[in-house]
């Protein structure tokens, strides 16, 4: 019995140092995924190429002499348009695991976007036209993205800045008359889109917009006269690239 007590006392001993093993190895925290959401960034600057074809303008043509007015036609402004950009956003979590996306971008747009039309006043035939040209834009763009953060859903309105050339014809026979203006207009723009993220540096745009220059009064010099309003929709498509 006299040899019994110290081997109790040592299993006793073994046996407490192993209990608080386990209870520290319990409290060790486990490891939290946290996967990256490819919105993440506060902010950031990109750059991109587009492309888009606009239609469905409307402007009606008439033709203003010193003795009537008289309705020439009804100008459809269409045409296929390229355009580079550039701009700066930034995001703000909101609730339902989302982001608030906003920022501004420049635009240039190259190509031509044009319609004539033309009628016959007694033996006289009068046409007209417009057309626009190299558009500068500055917009502010702003939307919400899903859950994933991989698509947002956007809206912008902006200023443009466009060459706009207003012509006028007359032809009597053989002779033909024409006669043109050409000048910088100011305007507005507005369209509504996505952009979904192919990784974390690129991504494709869908937009359908709205364009519209300032309503001016366009003195021929031949005593004749028009009212241009030109405006047109587009549908542009895009590729953006985010440093």
């Amino acid at each position: 019995m006299r040899f019994l007590a110290p081997i109790m006392l040592v299993l006793s001993f073994l046996s407490g140092a192993t209990f608080a093993g386990n209870l520290n190895t319990g409290l060790t925290d486990p490891p939290v995924a946290s996967p990256k959401r490819l919105d993440a960034d506060v902010s950031a600057f990109y750059l991109g190429l587009s492309a888009g074809y606009a239609s469905t303008g409307t402007d009606q043509f008439g033709l203003r002499t010193p003795a009537d007015v008289f309705a020439i036609g009804e100008l459809d402004l269409k045409g296929g348009y390229g355009g580079l950009r550039g701009g700066w956003r930034g995001s703000v979590p909101v609730t339902g695991g989302r982001d608030y996306v906003y920022g501004f971008e420049i635009g240039y747009d190259f190509g031509k976007i044009e319609d004539d039309a033309s009628t016959d006043i007694g033996s006289v035939t009068v046409s007209g036209g417009s057309e626009v040209s190299d558009i500068i834009s500055l917009r502010f763009r702003n939307g919400l993205t899903n859950k994933s953060g991989k698509l947002l859903y956007f809206l912008t309105v902006g200023y443009v800045q466009g060459d706009v050339t207003t012509t006028s014809g007359l032809a009597l026979g053989p002779t033909i008359q024409t006669f043109s203006d050409s000048g910088t207009r100011d305007g507005f723009s507005a369209s509504i889109g996505a952009e979904h993220r192919l990784n974390n540096n690129w991504s494709i745009t869908g937009e359908f917009e709205y364009v519209q220059f300032d309503s001016r009064e366009v003195e021929f010099g031949n005593g004749f006269s028009t009212k241009s309003t030109p405006k047109y929709c587009g549908l542009r498509f895009g590729l953006n690239y985010t440093f």
